[in-house]
């Protein structure tokens, strides 16, 4: 057990390098913050394009344009047969009327241009939208391809080709995000771990008086994983503010735009301080023996 003046002792020789090497302890940190910033923003166009394709599977839906010569029966029996098909939640009715008076109100000051018509050229049709689990481009494909076969229905429209879109472009953000996190972590760790270099040159002789006097390598150690883990707690916060600030300046303008939330934030300051403690760690190797017992 360490006693009272051994542990002051660490605690203040976790600090002191921030008050021997500011400039270099600066430089590491805005480094590593300019880094992490980088992974934070392309998380943060993820995590919002992941929200907006959830919007837009909340928007999916099939429009069923029906013959004219149906009779009133044979219209009626298509509801409950289209509420049996797995995935379908709603069933809504549009007669030719109704629609013909919402493309009205749709045109607006153009509205009427449709009394050049001779006669409602919008057929009667059934709006049909899906079950939360029924929202991917497969389940939709299988329903359409059930009711197009159907002799009562004379086409079918969907709007998936933009979701499909949406969806390729946030997997490829995903990826490009996976990728420069991996790119980001190996960065920040060989900042640290050089910065780290540099202290543990220029403080030798102290380590090796330690050596001498029977000082452990974990208790040698120990401040420099700290200073690490101070690093990129400063690292990770500076890049977080950075990144709130430019979140509430930015929603004034975007509507609907998404913020890592208090839990997330404090999971990536989390994670630049882990970040900070494998620099160290890394560094350490290279200059300490580690033992069996540390």
């Amino acid at each position: 057990m360490l006693n009272r003046a051994q542990w002051s002792y660490l605690a203040s020789e976790s600090f002191a390098g921030f008050r021997r090497r500011k400039l270099t302890t600066g430089v590491t940190i805005l480094i590593m913050a300019s880094a992490l910033l980088v992974l934070a923003v392309l998380t943060l166009v993820t995590l919002n394009l992941g929200t907006l394709l959830e919007t837009a599977r909340g928007g999916l839906d099939l429009r069923l344009y029906l013959r004219d010569d149906l009779s009133t029966e044979r219209l009626a029996e298509l509801r409950p047969r289209l509420l049996t098909i797995p995935g379908v939640d709603q069933v809504t009715w549009t007669d030719s009327e109704a629609a013909l008076a919402e493309f009205r109100r749709q045109l607006g000051d153009d509205a009427p241009l449709l009394e050049l018509l001779d006669r409602n050229p919008l057929p009667s049709s059934y709006h049909v939208t899906f079950t939360a689990g029924a929202r991917n481009p497969e389940a939709v494909r299988a329903i359409r391809e059930e009711v197009i076969r159907w002799e009562e229905v004379t086409e079918v429209l969907l709007n998936q080709e933009w979701v499909d879109a949406l969806e390729r472009w946030t997997f490829r953000f995903q990826m490009a995000s996976l990728v420069v996190g991996l790119l980001v972590f190996l960065a920040a760790i060989f900042v640290i771990s050089n910065t780290v270099k540099l202290t543990i040159a220029s403080s030798s002789r102290i380590i090796q008086i330690q050596k001498l006097v029977g000082a452990t390598n974990a208790f040698i150690r120990t401040p420099f994983l700290c200073e690490g883990m101070v690093q990129g707690f400063l690292a990770g916060v500076l890049a977080m503010g950075l990144l709130a600030v430019a979140s509430r300046i930015l929603s004034h303008n975007l509507d609907g735009l998404v913020f890592f939330s208090a839990a997330q934030s404090f999971g990536f300051v989390v994670f630049c301080v882990m970040l900070g403690l494998a620099g160290s760690w890394a560094a350490m190797r290279k200059y300490l023996t580690m033992r069996s017992d540390i």
